[in-house]
């Protein structure tokens, strides 16, 4: 009579895997291992307002002064107002701060004011989108 004897092995997980800790093991792959390095950087892309500071309030009343959307004899104090009035007719949230999206719109609004003059084209104000109509 023959006997067949099985030798038992303790369960490995599959390579690549991660332990119930959420933790690569060290045989992950290299583009496992890159993905988790490369996520937290991602993240931070998507949430901008972590990375790029408040931008100098006084290059940002130079710019609403030169694109007409602030009077140059205005108080300082004035300059929230100024760009909730700009967030408010581009259709950014308002709220006075001049987070990435409204310094990239009042760069644009910039711009397109100094290029116009470098131009000799009459001095006009940006066409200003019209916020969404509300349904209701």
């Amino acid at each position: 009579m023959v006997s067949i004897t099985a030798h038992h092995h303790p369960a490995r997980p599959a390579e690549g895997a991660t332990r119930a800790s959420g933790v690569s093991s060290p045989a992950a792959p290299a583009p496992r291992r890159l993905l988790a390095a490369l996520l937290p950087a991602a993240r931070a892309l998507f949430d901008a307002r972590g990375l790029v500071p408040e931008p100098d309030p006084a290059r940002v009343r130079a710019m609403l002064i030169e694109i007409g959307e602030l009077d140059p004899a205005a108080p300082p104090e004035a300059r929230r107002a100024a760009l909730a009035a700009f967030q408010r007719a581009r259709g950014l949230p308002a709220d006075g701060v001049a987070d990435g999206r409204t310094v990239s719109a009042l760069s644009r609004a910039w711009r397109r004011r100094r290029e116009l003059r470098a131009l000799g084209l009459p001095d006009t104000p940006a066409p200003r989108p019209r916020p969404p109509a509300r349904r209701g």
